[in-house]
């Protein structure tokens, strides 16, 4: 049993209703997830996941392990990292973590350069779908460096690269769509008559959903997520195709076909803000932080040719 996928398993169970979440999530088949709880049930003596509740929820027993198997795995890597030291610290993988939202072209032209310039350092790249399973990721030493909304806490550095813009999708079948235009203004009042509409929701694991829920609490406006899904292309699909309106990023509009029929509405960036960038732990590697800031140069240019291309 590999307690990488034991631990995933146990901290993903927090945020799931069900064990059948908890493989969707980590695109695991769902008697693969059961097997492994099992084995580690009858390994330690103990129910990790009490599953007769809804939603299922963690045991004592499954805490304590969660927080044990964390400890485990940061103490690992720390061992690791000293002897990096003794060893040919370049012949190791560099962990690059990114959101969904990472453009694959990005990677397709970051990662030679890097491969390039740190010729033999081999780089490892994991998709992670929150910002939440991104911190857990990165505070146990499990990736070294993570490319999306900017991770916060004290033994993290963060390198903004820069706020991409806000838009809100307002399909046809919404009372609110004005045909012919494919963009409208941003008003108040926009914003109050589409709180009384169905919402097409990212997860609440979702830190950029969460944004997006605290700007429109401090509107003092409840909304109706009559759907919530844990991608952010399959959200926009969702409401382009009727389902209700959504709010999502810049990257995703390509994604949209031109004869959609939908309004898009940019956010001022006083309204709302998502801070993007590189987030590395402090203790990390001197590689990885050479990486990073390789990185960290070459986004930069690439967003000001993006600027100065649309300007």
């Amino acid at each position: 049993m590999k307690q990488d996928v034991l631990y995933q398993i146990l901290t993903t169970a927090e945020e799931c209703q069900t064990v059948s979440d908890i493989a969707k999530k980590l695109f695991l088949s769902q008697p693969y997830v059961s097997q492994v709880l099992s084995k580690a049930e009858k390994k330690y003596n103990v129910v990790l996941l009490e599953r007769r509740t809804l939603p299922i929820e963690l045991t004592e027993a499954g805490k304590t392990l969660c927080e044990g198997l964390a400890k485990l795995h940061s103490d690992q890597m720390k061992i690791e990292q000293d002897l990096r030291r003794y060893t040919e610290e370049e012949q190791s993988y560099i962990k690059i973590g990114f959101s969904p939202i990472w453009s694959p072209g990005e990677s397709g032209r970051i990662i030679p350069v890097l491969q390039k310039q740190f010729e033999t350092t081999r780089f490892e790249l994991i998709k992670t779908f929150s910002t939440n399973s991104a911190k857990r990721l990165i505070d146990n030493r499990m990736i070294d460096i993570y490319i999306g909304p900017l991770l916060r806490g004290e033994d993290l550095k963060n390198y903004l690269l820069f706020q991409p813009k806000v838009y809100l999708i307002i399909p046809e079948t919404s009372k609110l769509y004005q045909p012919g235009k494919k963009e409208i203004e941003f008003s108040q009042q926009l914003l109050t008559d589409l709180s009384e509409e169905k919402m097409v929701s990212l997860s609440e694991d979702s830190g950029f959903q969460k944004t997006v829920d605290h700007f429109l609490e401090d509107q003092n406006l409840s909304v109706n997520k009559a759907i919530k899904v844990n991608d952010y292309d399959v959200a926009v699909q969702m409401a382009v195709g009727g389902l209700g309106w959504t709010a999502t990023l810049e990257y995703m509009l390509s994604n949209l076909k031109t004869d959609n029929k939908f309004n898009l509405v940019e956010l001022p960036n006083t309204t709302i803000q998502s801070d993007n960038g590189l987030t590395i732990h402090t203790e990390t590697s001197e590689r990885a932080k050479e990486v990073a800031h390789v990185m960290n140069d070459l986004m930069k240019e690439s967003v000001e040719k993006n600027r100065s291309f649309n300007a």
